[in-house]
């Protein structure tokens, strides 16, 4: 994990510009005061990363899984 191919794969692109969208969209239209309560904002702090990066990590295995099996299928190893 943590390397740069993450940065190359087309799949974080993706994903990055409608998890940021809705982020910033989230920020400006949900009320103050209820931004400004601690829980909510750790827990926005928290939800967000974590919603993208299960998201993508998802979609990488189910693809790569994908793609192994139409090799192994093919027979090509």
């Amino acid at each position: 994990m943590g390397s740069f191919n993450t940065f190359k794969d087309r799949r974080y692109w993706i994903l990055l510009m409608p998890f940021l969208i809705t982020m910033v969209l989230y920020v400006y239209f949900t009320p103050k005061n209820v931004l400004e309560k601690s829980y909510v904002s750790t827990l926005s702090i928290l939800i967000f990363p974590t919603l993208f990066w299960s998201t993508y990590h998802l979609w990488k295995y189910f693809g790569d899984k994908k793609k192994r099996d139409s090799i192994d299928e093919r027979g090509d190893l």
